[in-house]
């Protein structure tokens, strides 16, 4: 006979990564980047690139263009496998324009966070009310 599950606690895995370095490791550096614009949000697929407080990508036309306007930027990868936590990291971009005619972000981290719907566990420092788990730079 199996023990159900206590109330907010969620199947799967417990995290064991506390930094971003050790989460971007596990997830891999392709992550969804999400933008806004005046007609609407946009989310674009890109390589990252982790540089101390700070993510380097490539961006798209479109990517830069929101990035131009609205510099808040979220990147999201989702969870690797059933009831995970999906990695979510917050911050500002600036883009510049290479001389190649490649246009790169570089993403100050405001936030990085460890993510899944359930009830907040006791042992989470996370800023919201789910299973949320704050990253360490």
């Amino acid at each position: 006979m199996t023990t159900p599950p206590k109330a907010g606690i969620k199947e799967g895995p417990i995290m064991q990564i506390r930094t971003l370095a050790e989460a971007i490791s596990q997830y891999g550096r392709e992550a969804y980047l999400l933008t806004v614009a005046k007609d609407g949000p946009h989310t674009s697929n890109v390589t990252v690139e982790l540089r101390g407080g700070c993510i380097g990508c490539t961006l798209g036309a479109s990517a830069a263009r929101n990035i131009a306007q609205v510099p808040n930027v979220s990147l999201f990868w989702p969870p690797t496998e059933p009831g995970g936590y999906a990695l979510i990291v917050n911050g500002t971009a600036e883009s510049e324009q290479r001389s190649t005619g490649v246009t790169t972000a570089e993403i100050t981290l405001t936030k990085s966070v460890l993510h899944r719907p359930g009830a907040r566990p006791d042992d989470s420092d996370g800023p919201c009310a789910s299973d949320c788990r704050r990253l360490a730079r």
